[in-house]
């Protein structure tokens, strides 16, 4: 299925130069593209708030309740009783709160809860828990846990299943005795198998629970299986137990009550699992202890109170890990796609990663927006979220035996044939982007005298694929021996590298013996290209500052070959840190390599 959808599919996106499509990868980026429309249609809306930390607990003032008719609403008439459109309203608590620097304690709401041991790590919420924690990739933690599995230290991490062994568990439980004693030992929940999972497998945890730290593994692979046998082990154990307090104060001069809250554990239960990556939570309630009619003197620290001046902001972009958490809750692709699937974004450039967070390009924006309609039809959509899911599910249905392969099969093949031959249909009836711009850099080098001759009153814009292909084969002949111009594209990269390298236009030119941007020629032998291959030459030649992530790996490989600075940095023929480059051949990669080899090996 995946085969055919992708390379009927992928050849149909060829008329857009754009290099895929695919039953999963395709909604995946619609997921992706869709946010960056709301990025981009968000409407921001001002407000104030105010702010302030007494006993080390944040406050925040209460300008409004939901009835008020000046209450604040943003843009999509979302209320927040602590934002306020009043700048004397704001103004006037500030002040009378910079003056006293005290709140008054008028109401406190102590409450006790427990919090719940998770399941065992499935593929999905092993790459959310990673990708929050560690801030890593989901490809990097596949990576790490394919290396950890192929050394039997876990189980098979392409998982959607939280169930797990019975001899498992007791050997869990076996080790909470040991570590915490019989007190600690819960119910050893099995966890409830949903629907859409597979249960092929067993969820991801140690292979031997009794093993808290495997001998013979890098740092990273540390950090996975310690979370991977935190999270196994704390799934046997008993709830931890919490109190919070919520608390209203006041300010002399000021109507407006101000609401902070704070919590503290008072018992462990399953986080005494997690001990040795997680911070030790506060234990106790806040001292002094704080109740009614208590006075608080404001922290003396900087900006408290603190009068904020704001508007919202856009929804953010999405992260990997984030991702993959939205293709599991809408259904679509399996453990052993996920990050496959957003690789596959990435290496195709329909995705950028910045800054850790996934922005849509002009082409991932084209290939939703422009390509993917031509596979609507009434209310069917090739690549909508729920035919996706719908399938995965089928599929799921053959596998125990409620449907058949061959009916599954003779259905899909339907349904695919008559959207795709709608979409081809509906292709010709109007030019390719392809075509429009390939005619216009042609149109440009005709004049216009000539180009309405061949025109004829058509309208290139509107007439269908096979007449805007008359109408480029008139003019290719037109123009047989003129040079075309640049795309739009080559000329914005050409900036791009000549700003990176800080050259000037004149500079940037005078490599491919021209005297300015408008004289450079298209296509692959043209000025164009020579230009772009000369810049990138350039440019990877050109010394660049190393990544915070060579420093920091550097810096352990020093720790580990008990090395200090100045020796480490001596073995690449400089005196400091600050010295390194970047690069595949820059000092910093060489450093590291020398270094790997100098590391002494676990045993």
């Amino acid at each position: 299925m995946d085969r055919l959808i992708g390379y009927r599919a992928s050849r149909f996106s060829r008329s857009w130069n754009l290099s895929s499509m695919g039953r999963v990868q395709t909604p995946t980026l619609g997921f992706v593209v869709k946010r960056e429309h709301e990025i981009s249609n968000f409407i921001s809306t001002p407000y104030w708030a105010l702010q302030a930390t007494a006993q080390k607990i944040d406050f925040r003032a209460k300008f409004h309740d939901k009835n008020d008719e000046d209450a604040w609403r943003d843009s999509k008439g979302k209320f927040d009783s602590h934002r306020t459109n009043s700048t004397d309203l704001a103004s006037e608590g500030f002040s009378q709160l910079t003056k006293n620097q005290t709140l008054k304690v008028i109401k406190t709401d102590v409450k006790s809860y427990q919090r719940s041991p998770k399941a065992p790590f499935t593929t999905d919420t092993l790459l959310q828990a990673a990708g929050s924690r560690y801030s890593w990739k989901p490809s990097n933690t596949m990576r790490l846990a394919q290396g950890l599995y192929e050394a039997g230290h876990i189980t098979y991490m392409r998982t959607d299943s939280t169930r797990t062994s019975s001899s498992s568990r007791a050997v869990a439980k076996e080790k909470i005795i040991e570590l915490w004693g019989l007190e600690q030992v819960g119910k050893g929940v099995v966890y409830a198998k949903k629907a859409s999972d597979q249960d092929a497998h067993e969820a991801i945890r140690p292979t031997n629970p009794s093993v808290e730290l495997p001998s013979g593994i890098d740092s990273s692979q540390e950090k996975l299986y310690r979370l991977i046998w935190s999270r196994f082990i704390g799934s046997q154990m008993i709830n931890s137990q919490w109190s919070s307090m919520k608390i209203k104060a006041l300010t002399d001069g000021f109507t407006k009550t101000f609401d902070g809250d704070t919590k503290w554990r008072t018992a462990p239960g399953w986080e005494l699992a997690f001990e040795k990556i997680d911070k030790k939570p506060l234990t106790s309630q806040p001292n002094p202890e704080i109740k009614e009619n208590v006075i608080l003197n404001l922290d003396d620290k900087a900006n408290n109170p603190n009068l904020i001046e704001d508007e919202t902001k856009p929804p953010a972009r999405y992260t990997q890990h984030g991702l993959v958490a939205l293709m599991k809750s809408e259904g679509i692709g399996r453990p052993s796609t996920y990050a496959a699937t957003i690789k596959k974004l990435l290496d195709r450039k329909y995705c950028n990663d910045n800054k850790g967070r996934l922005k849509a390009t002009s082409n991932g924006m084209m290939l939703w927006d422009e390509v993917s309609p031509f596979y609507k039809q009434d209310n069917r959509n090739l690549f909508s979220t729920n035919f996706t899911s719908e399938m995965e599910l089928d599929l799921d249905k053959i596998e125990t035996g409620s449907r058949e392969a061959a009916e599954v099969w003779d259905n899909f093949v339907n349904y695919f044939r008559e959207l795709h031959d709608n979409a081809l249909k509906k292709k010709k009836e109007f030019p390719s982007k392809r075509q429009i711009q390939f005619y216009e850099r042609l149109a440009s080098l005709v004049a216009s005298e000539k180009l309405e001759e061949i025109l004829q009153g058509e309208d290139p814009l509107k007439c269908s694929s096979e007449k805007m292909g008359e109408i480029i084969d008139a003019l290719m002949k037109e123009t047989e021996g003129i040079s075309l111009p640049p795309t739009a594209k080559q000329v914005s990269y050409i900036k791009s590298l000549a700003e990176n390298l800080e050259m000037s236009e004149p500079q940037a030119c005078d490599l491919v013996s021209i005297s300015s941007f408008e004289e450079l020629s298209g296509g692959k032998s043209g000025s164009a290209s020579n230009l772009i291959g000369k810049l990138k030459d350039l440019s990877d030649s050109k010394p660049r500052p190393p990544s915070i992530k060579q420093i920091n790996f550097v810096k352990n490989l020093v720790k580990k070959a008990d090395l200090d600075e100045e020796s480490a940095c001596k073995l690449v023929e400089i005196s400091e840190y600050s010295e390194l480059s970047g690069g595949r051949s820059g000092t910093a990669s060489k450093l590291i390599a020398i270094l790997q080899k100098k590391a002494p090996k676990k045993k």
